[in-house]
């Protein structure tokens, strides 16, 4: 991050989207119940990734709708009145722009549901249509320490936020998953603590709510950053805001799911 202005950050979270039409070249088990895919395509190798909590919209069409080649914006606008995409939307894990690969982590729901499900089947060859990058969290310089919270749902995004801080930055962790198979390996540089969380069983987002609200804050100003479930995320953003002092401004809570919907609700 050194070397970069404040103006510099905020464009490079803002670079503009594009739709990409991929196949996937890997698919590797991160987790029992998350699968990482590496997606490729020459196209990707002048992809701009604008970092952090980036996302892309994933396309899924029905079976039986032919896609006009190449495929283009401007065909996929062409086919809005007769064959509209269902899109789902999620993060960037890794970009290696030398090689034309983009990686991204999908956990698994349940074969019934549509990204997850196409997720669990996917195999070396399939094509993947998705749209991105979204702008990014600008990891602006300023704040003494960064709090990152969320179950896994954001664990891509924590891990990129946790690769890019700079190196010594005072950073506390706390990742709500189902139970401990669930862990990964995370970057942990001097001053990061990461505190896993096992729901085994519990309700989803109760026990990242309980240790998120017990933190002891360092001194100073600092910054939050976290995503999960909708509710648990409303009660948080009012915590450090309301209880807790943050700022609104250094405050980013993100809902990336709601309870009682499914995980691939239309959009």
């Amino acid at each position: 991050m050194s070397g970069v202005s404040d103006e510099g950050q905020h464009n490079a979270s803002r670079r503009p989207g594009s739709l990409h039409v991929t196949r996937v070249r890997r698919v590797s088990r991160v987790t029992p119940r998350m699968v990482r895919i590496t997606f490729g395509d020459e196209e990707l190798t002048p992809f701009l990734s604008n970092g952090t909590d980036q996302h892309v919209a994933m396309y899924f069409y029905d079976p039986d709708v032919r896609l006009p080649r190449p495929f283009t914006s401007e065909a996929a606008k062409r086919l809005l009145p007769t064959a509209r995409p269902r899109l789902r939307r999620y993060t960037i894990r890794s970009h290696r722009p030398e090689l034309g690969e983009v990686d991204m982590d999908f956990v698994l729901h349940g074969a019934d549901q549509l990204a997850s499900g196409w997720a669990e089947q996917a195999a070396p060859g399939d094509e993947a249509i998705w749209f991105g990058p979204s702008p990014a969290y600008p990891l602006a310089p300023g704040p003494e320490w960064t709090v990152l919270i969320g179950d896994e749902t954001a664990l891509p995004a924590i891990a990129v936020l946790l690769e890019e801080l700079p190196p010594e930055h005072r950073t506390s962790v706390l990742v709500e998953v189902a139970d401990k198979a669930e862990e990964q390996e995370l970057t942990v540089r001097d001053g990061t603590e990461v505190r896993w969380l096992h729901r085994d069983g519990r309700p989803a987002g109760q026990l990242l709510y309980e240790q998120a609200v017990a933190l002891d804050l360092p001194p100073g100003r600092g910054r939050v950053w976290g995503a999960a479930e909708r509710d648990t995320v409303r009660e948080l953003r009012r915590h450090f805001v309301q209880d807790r002092g943050v700022s609104r401004a250094d405050t980013h809570l993100t809902a990336y799911w709601t309870r009682g919907e499914t995980q691939d609700s239309d959009v």
